[in-house]
């Protein structure tokens, strides 16, 4: 069975053993034709299961014990699925969507998918038969000669029959083992591999998830009742593999994720099979192998197996301790059981309990707990169950399945298994935060922010001052950080604002702005100055409110523009950031406006505040957001030689995003880039405006506002950054979207 050769010829146990069979080797077969004859190539060993046999003259025969056939030590043959059945594929079919041609990664996951697929159809179909219809409609073929007497066997569908030579007395029958085609492994596959295993020893915050399975492997996993499998443990690490691992694969698609695994057997005591380990193909052949190495003996002691998945999930902890609750990955224990533990003093019942009731207090609804009962009906769960609800019980998800000894439910028990982590992998990266309920303001949209028709404005001139944000200030009738300064332009009593705004975002409202003061010879007031541009929310809100929102986008800018200046000097350093041809040709340096606050007093005598800065002049463009997005290369964008080779002057913004987050040591991300490209002067400069700071640590998320999104805003960037030669020429390690098998088309 999955290909493994067995050396001892072992037939069963009331016949004598041949010492030199001299039957030419059966003719092999496509695994995949369940109709004809046996999938026994030369050289590959059959694992043979019988439950009970079937029914024969009325008379049900004795149960036999799981038995090995070979039938010959040949080299062997090598069968490949064609999923055209020789006619080649049709015209379009390496097509993808948006007719894109199929990377070779793409072509391999649909391969598998088409695999796994006729797998899992055959687990789900299984159907047993009788000796009568066995030998009516299945194949026969002529067997071995056992102490002179001819055997012969018949196959249908999935069951094979042995009888003696009148093809009326049965001398043995089971039900050929399913074949789950190990995935062959790509470079590309390896590279993921190796790039995953960095990410959860370097940088663990970006793991999605983390699944810790315990199976059972005490000596009553051995039992041969699972249709399709020779084993209760070999249909547990069968369906593990193709229904939890596989089908998450498949559900992700060619996207990158670091999402990890840890399986635990259970004997005597818990022993580590895998320790957090990437889920991916590589895993997914690892589990398949463990199918023909695992050993079930002894004892099932469920305590000491909880307490290693205690004692893992209490160091995941500890290393996510600066992070905010919703920013943890999601944590999913698996206890797949046969039956009663064999723990059963009451002792060990209060420790059991115990140990589920401090993993659901210390991660609540970030750990679900799964019990997996795989038994005949009437088999003894209770112990299982009362976990589960436990679990609940303390603030945890919580389920438990008995799948019986059937394949069908085991898989579908893994495969809604998957789809559950799944989704819980979408919200984790989801950029999405939970949505409050606000009060938009009305307005109209001004057509232009330089529309020569008249537009509504207000003019406020009662105790106006201006104020920047400064850390380290005090205002005597504020919390901190703000310092009075002079206005823009001498003279200046007042201002005035638009009514209508000209530009809109996700949060702010943007309005034209600009400086009055008292005209020099009689009455009325004089506008001066360049034009501005006012910002303030969007919605409804009280003035306490405002301020708030001024200190967050002034904190944000004010510490976008400090790693600006860093990173302007990195660049300048760098050798390979060096023009290749004239001084023209130097790199664009990123600046982030200056920003201050207007405060007045309305007509109704409360003190408000207008959030200032300079207006952009320009083609306005979002390089980049904190949901994910990433502003494609233009191919006319403009672009200059430097040492690393030609680069897009853009690349230089999407580079600053990658480069903060690298030298802050993973603790901030600079993002939601927006701004013009200046190109008037001497040198292009970007001019940007309005950024997002996503932090790790905890705490941060009031210090930088509601645009913090925290760890869903950093693995989200993660995932759809794809590093350029400016990044490559600042030596940082590359991003997860350069894994995802999308870029290798």
């Amino acid at each position: 069975m999955f290909g493994t050769a067995v050396a001892p010829i072992i037939l069963q146990s009331n016949l004598k053993r041949s010492a030199s069979p001299t039957t030419p080797p059966m003719k092999a077969q496509n695994f995949f034709d369940l109709t004809s004859s046996p999938p026994s190539s030369p050289g590959r060993a059959i694992m043979i299961m019988a439950a009970t046999s079937p029914i024969i003259g009325g008379e049900k025969k004795r149960a036999r014990l799981t038995k090995v056939v070979a039938f010959t030590t040949e080299e062997p043959k090598v069968y490949h699925f064609d999923p055209y059945n020789g006619h080649g594929a049709p015209a379009g079919d390496d097509l993808i969507n948006n007719g894109e041609r199929k990377s070779q990664l793409t072509e391999e996951l649909t391969l598998l998918s088409t695999l796994h697929g006729r797998a899992r159809r055959q687990l789900r179909d299984i159907s047993k038969h009788d000796l009568k219809t066995v030998i009516k409609y299945g194949t026969k073929t002529r067997g071995r000669f056992i102490n002179g007497d001819q055997r012969w066997m018949f196959e249908y569908s999935n069951t094979v029959v042995i009888t003696d030579n009148s093809c009326t007395k049965e001398i043995t029958s089971y039900n050929k083992a399913i074949t789950i085609d190990r995935a062959v492994i790509t470079q590309q596959m390896l590279d993921n591999h190796n790039e995953a295993v960095r990410i959860l020893r370097d940088d663990p915050h970006l793991c999605t998830t983390h699944s810790i399975i315990i199976v059972d492997q005490s000596a009553s996993m051995k039992t041969c009742d699972v249709n399709c499998f020779r084993s209760r443990s070999d249909a547990s690490y069968g369906t593990l593999a193709l229904d939890y691992i596989a089908e998450q694969l498949y559900q992700m698609g060619d996207e990158f994720t670091v999402d990890a695994v840890t399986i635990i057997e259970m004997k005597d005591e818990g022993s580590l099979f895998v320790r957090k380990e990437p889920l991916d193909w590589i895993l997914f052949n690892k589990v398949l192998d463990r199918i023909s190495t695992a050993c079930p003996k002894s004892h099932g002691n469920y305590v000491n197996s909880l307490l290693l998945a205690e004692h893992i999930m209490n160091g995941e902890r500890e290393l996510f301790e600066e992070l905010d609750a919703d920013d943890m990955p999601a944590f999913m224990l698996v206890l797949i059981s046969d039956g009663r533990p064999s723990d059963t003093l009451f002792l060990h019942q209060v420790q059991r309990l115990d140990i589920v009731t401090r993993l659901a207090t210390m991660l609540t609804s970030k750990l679900t707990f799964y019990g997996m009962g795989v038994g005949a009906s009437g088999s003894d769960f209770e112990q299982l169950q009362l976990l589960v609800e436990r679990a609940i019980e303390c603030g945890a998800e919580g389920q438990f399945n008995h799948a019986g000894l059937n394949p069908a439910s085991l898989s579908a028990t893994f495969s809604s298994i998957a789809t559950s982590m799944t989704t819980t992998r979408n919200d984790l990266c989801s950029a999405t935060g939970a949505k409050v309920n606000k009060t938009e303001k009305r307005y109209i949209m001004k057509q232009k922010e330089n529309d020569s028709n008249f537009v509504p404005f207000r003019r406020e001139t009662n105790a106006v001052c201006r104020y920047v944000f400064s850390p380290g200030c005090q205002r005597n009738y504020d919390y901190e950080d703000w310092k009075e300064v002079k206005f823009l332009n001498s003279g200046v009593k007042g201002f005035d604002v638009d009514n209508d705004p000209f530009g809109r975002g996700a949060e702010r409202l943007a309005y034209m702005f600009q400086e009055v003061k008292p005209k020099k010879n009689g009455p009325g007031w004089d506008k001066v100055g360049e034009q501005l541009v006012a910002k303030e929310s969007r919605f409804i809100g009280d003035e306490r409110s405002k301020e708030k929102f001024h200190l967050y986008f002034c904190r944000v800018q004010t510490k976008a523009r400090e790693q600006a200046k860093l990173f302007n000097e990195a660049v300048k350093n760098a050798p390979l950031l060096k023009p290749s041809e004239d001084e023209v040709s130097l790199p664009p340096p990123i600046t982030f406006l200056d920003c201050s606050v207007y405060e007045y007093t309305n007509y109704e005598d409360v003190r408000c505040g207008l959030l200032v800065e300079k207006f952009l002049k320009g083609r306005f463009t979002k390089f980049n957001s904190n949901n994910g997005f990433v502003h494609n290369h233009d191919r006319n964008g403009a672009s200059i030689h430097l040492a690393v080779g030609e680069v897009q002057l853009t690349d230089f913004v999407q580079a600053f995003s990658h480069w903060v987050y690298e030298t802050t040591k993973h603790e901030l991300l600079v993002c939601d880039l927006q701004g013009v490209l200046d190109m008037e002067g001497r040198r292009p400069a970007f001019r940007l405006t309005d950024p997002a700071i996503c932090s790790k640590s905890r705490g941060k998320r009031s210090h930088y506002g509601k645009t913090d999104l925290g760890m869903k805003g950093i693995r989200i960037f993660q995932r759809r950054h794809v590093c350029n030669g400016v990044c490559a020429a600042l030596n940082l390690p590359p991003t997860m979207g350069k894994y995802s098998y999308r870029q290798q088309t």
